[in-house]
C-alpha cells in the first residue's frame, strides 16, 4: 500500500521511539500490530499528515506498506514499511495547488486547517466555521482587519501577535489578548490600570509604570516588580512571602529577611550564601537542608534531628563513619551511594539499603541469597548468579533471569505467564538479529 510518513530533519520518527530511518531499507516488526504501540504508522494522503505532525517542520516521505495493515482512524499502521522517496518542498506545494478547491472544503477541520497553515486558500478560509482555521489564517497574516473582531479570543490573540489592530484590541474583553497587546509594549498607560493582574503584570514587565505598580494590589504583579529589581526597599518588607523570597533572591535586604518569620524566604537568604552560621541552626529543617547543600556546617548536621539533613550531609561525603549506623534506613542508604562501608551494610537490616548495596555491585555473592525478592532482581539485572536465580521461588527474580537471556530453553516452560512471554520475546528477538 502507498502512503506517506513524515520525520524530523535527521529522518527519525517524529513522535513515539524516535527510530532511524533510511531511504530504500524495508523495516518489519515483532510481536502483534497494533495501532499507537507496535507497528509503523502512516497516512494515505499528504494533508493527513498534519493531524500527526507539523508538514511545515517534517521531512515528508512516500513509503510503500506491505504485510498485515490496519487502519485507524485517518492513519495506518503496517507491519513493514520502506521509504520510497522523499517529497521536495515544491512537490508538496503543487499537491495543495492541484487539489486546492477539494481540500478548502473539506469536512474535516483539520484538513482545511493544514491547507491555511500551507498559505492557500485563505481568502475562503478566513471565514471558516472553525477557529483553529481561522487562526491559521490570521497566522499567515491575511484577513486581520476581518479577523481583528473575530468572536473567538485565540484568533484575535494570533492578530495582536502580529501587531495588528492594537488600538481596537488594547480594549478587549479577553485578559489574553489584552497581555498580547501588552507585550508590544502599546497601550501601556491603559493597561496599567487593567481590571486583570495578568494584564497589570505584562505592563510591568516592559518596565513601565514600576513606581505605581510596586503598591499593586496582587502579590503577583509585585512579584515581577520585584524580578525587575525595582523598589526592593520597599518590597523587602512585603506581606507577601513570594515576593521577599525574590527580593532575597536578588540579595538584597539579607540582613532584615535572615530572620523573616517564613521558612521560604530564610532558605532564600540561605542560597545567597548569607548567615549560615546563624541559618545553620535554624528551627525548619528545609532551611537547614538548604544550609547543607551549601556545604556548611556539616560538623553540626551531622547530627541533625532530621533524616533529610543528614542525608545531604551523607551525599556531601561528610561523617559517613557515623552516618553508616544511622536509625535511619535511607540515611544509610545515602552512605551507600558513597561506596563506603559497603562490607557492613550488605548486610543491613533494611532491603532497601542492601539493594543500593546491590546497584553498586558489591557483595552479589551474598546478596544473590537474599530473603528479598528486590535484592535478588537486582543481582538478576547485574548478570549475577544466573544460573541459582534461575530457579528462585519468586516469578519477578525469574522474570529478570530471562531478560538477561539466560536459560530461555527452561524459562519458556516458566509456571508463570510473565516468566514464560518474557522468555518467548527474549528468544524471538535473538532470532531476528
Amino acid at each position: 500500500m502507498k502512503g506517506y510518513k513524515a520525520l524530523d530533519q535527521e529522518m527519525r520518527a517524529i513522535l513515539g521511539n524516535e527510530m532511524q530511518y533510511e531511504l530504500g531499507k524495508t523495516y518489519t516488526v515483532y510481536g502483534k500490530v497494533v495501532p499507537c504501540e507496535n507497528g509503523f504508522h502512516f497516512c494515505e494522503k499528504i494533508e493527513e499528515l498534519n493531524c500527526y505532525y507539523n508538514i511545515e517542520d517534517s521531512r515528508i516521505f512516500e513509503v510503500e506498506a506491505d504485510g498485515i495493515i490496519i487502519k485507524s482512524e485517518d492513519k495506518y499502521v503496517a507491519e513493514k514499511i520502506k521509504l520510497v522517496r522523499e517529497l521536495s518542498k515544491e512537490e508538496i506545494s503543487k499537491y495543495f495547488e492541484q487539489n486546492l478547491q477539494l481540500l478548502v472544503c473539506h469536512d474535516k477541520a483539520y484538513i482545511r486547517y493544514t491547507v491555511a497553515r500551507q498559505g492557500y486558500g485563505l481568502n475562503i478560509l478566513v471565514h471558516d466555521e472553525d477557529r483553529d482555521v481561522r487562526y491559521a489564517v490570521a497566522r499567515q497574516g491575511y484577513g486581520l482587519d476581518i479577523l481583528v473582531h473575530d468572536k473567538d479570543y485565540c484568533v484575535r490573540c494570533m492578530v495582536a501577535e502580529q501587531g495588528y489592530g492594537l488600538d481596537i484590541l488594547v480594549h478587549d474583553c479577553d485578559r489574553d489578548v489584552r497581555c498580547i497587546v501588552a507585550n508590544k509594549g502599546y497601550g501601556l498607560d491603559i493597561l496599567i490600570s487593567d481590571e486583570d493582574w495578568m494584564v497589570r503584570q505584562a505592563v510591568v514587565r516592559q518596565g513601565y509604570g514600576l513606581d505605581i505598580l510596586v503598591h499593586d494590589k496582587d502579590y503577583c504583579v509585585r512579584c515581577m516588580v520585584a524580578e525587575q529589581g525595582y523598589g526592593l526597599d520597599i518590597l523587602v518588607h512585603d506581606c507577601d512571602r513570594d515576593v521577599r523570597c525574590i527580593v532575597a533572591n536578588k540579595g538584597y535586604g539579607l540582613d532584615i529577611l535572615i530572620s523573616d518569620e517564613d521558612w521560604m524566604v530564610r532558605q532564600a537568604v540561605v542560597r545567597q550564601g548569607y548567615g549560615l552560621d546563624i541559618l545553620v541552626h535554624d528551627k525548619d529543617y528545609c532551611v537547614r537542608c538548604m544550609v547543607a547543600e551549601q556545604g556548611y556546617g556539616l560538623d553540626i548536621l551531622v547530627h541533625d534531628c532530621d533524616r533529610d539533613v543528614r542525608c545531604i550531609v551523607a551525599n556531601k561525603g561528610y561523617g559517613l563513619d557515623i552516618l553508616i549506623s544511622d536509625e535511619d534506613w535511607m540515611v544509610r542508604q545515602a552512605v551507600v551511594r558513597q561506596g563506603y562501608g559497603l562490607d557492613i551494610l550488605v548486610h543491613d537490616k533494611d532491603y532497601c539499603v542492601r539493594c543500593m548495596v546491590a546497584e553498586q555491585g558489591y557483595g552479589l555473592d551474598i546478596l544473590v541469597h537474599d530473603c528479598d525478592r528486590d535484592v535478588r532482581c537486582i543481582v538478576a539485572n547485574k548478570g549475577y548468579g544466573l544460573d541459582i536465580l534461575i530457579s528462585d521461588e519468586d516469578w519477578m527474580v525469574r522474570q529478570a533471569v530471562a531478560k538477561q537471556g539466560y536459560g530461555l530453553d527452561i524459562l519458556v516452560y516458566d509456571e508463570d505467564c510473565d516468566v514464560r512471554r518474557t522468555a518467548k520475546t527474549m528468544l524471538d528477538r535473538i532470532a531476528t538479529q
